[in-house]
């Protein structure tokens, strides 16, 4: 599960990390004060990929939060492990595999493509990839633990609830990560559409 990444153009500020920042700066979000979240829906630039883009980015929401759930109802002994296993391994595998793709998409293709479009947004596209990056090493880090449960699960169940806390630990940091990441790349790249229309991005 080694995927090789873009590089990325420019340093992030050390306040921006995703793992400290709260929100993005007005100088990021320039248009996100003429095109505020309540006017998204309906908006008549909201067009298929966006509104395909935005549902792939709250199914990750929904996965990870419903994932990291099911880990404590593990621990708190409300699901037995057999049980648990069958329900969890195929959706945290769909869930890793579909958010490696999207940003894979997402830094091959439409990224490069917004930035070609408006250099203004060139420095929000560098924190969205350097975003990449980290969750890319939670999902790693997550991804080993799946692989050590999964062992213990159909092998050694003796082991198995001595994995379940690093399992929930490893999850719950990836969500962390991957919700404060998708609401600021949404507040980043939904005004610009809606400034600009999908058509005139490129990207219809």
């Amino acid at each position: 599960m080694v995927y090789l990444r873009p590089t990325m153009t420019a340093p992030v500020p050390a306040e921006l990390a995703l793992d400290r920042r709260t929100a993005l700066p007005e100088d990021y979000t320039f248009l996100l004060m003429d095109h505020p979240r309540p006017t998204w829906e309906g908006h008549p630039n909201n067009g298929q990929w966006c509104q395909f883009w935005l549902a792939r980015h709250n199914m990750f929401r929904e996965f990870g939060e419903g994932l990291t759930d099911a880990c404590k109802k593990l621990l708190a002994g409300e699901v037995e492990p057999k049980g648990f296993h069958e329900w969890f391994m195929t959706r945290v595998s769909f869930f890793l595999g579909e958010l490696d793709t999207h940003h894979k998409i997402e830094e091959y293709h439409y990224f490069p493509l917004l930035t070609r479009s408006d250099a203004r947004i060139g420095k929000g596209v560098d924190l969205l990839e350097s975003d990449h990056h980290i969750i890319h090493e939670l999902l790693r880090g997550a991804y080993d633990t799946i692989v050590a449960l999964d062992g213990a699960i159909q092998e050694k169940p003796n082991e198995v609830m001595g994995l379940v806390p690093r399992m929930h630990d490893d999850l719950a940091a990836l969500d962390v990560g991957l919700q404060r990441h998708l609401n600021d790349e949404e507040d980043l790249i939904v005004p610009l559409i809606l400034e600009r229309s999908e058509a005139d991005l490129g990207m219809a």
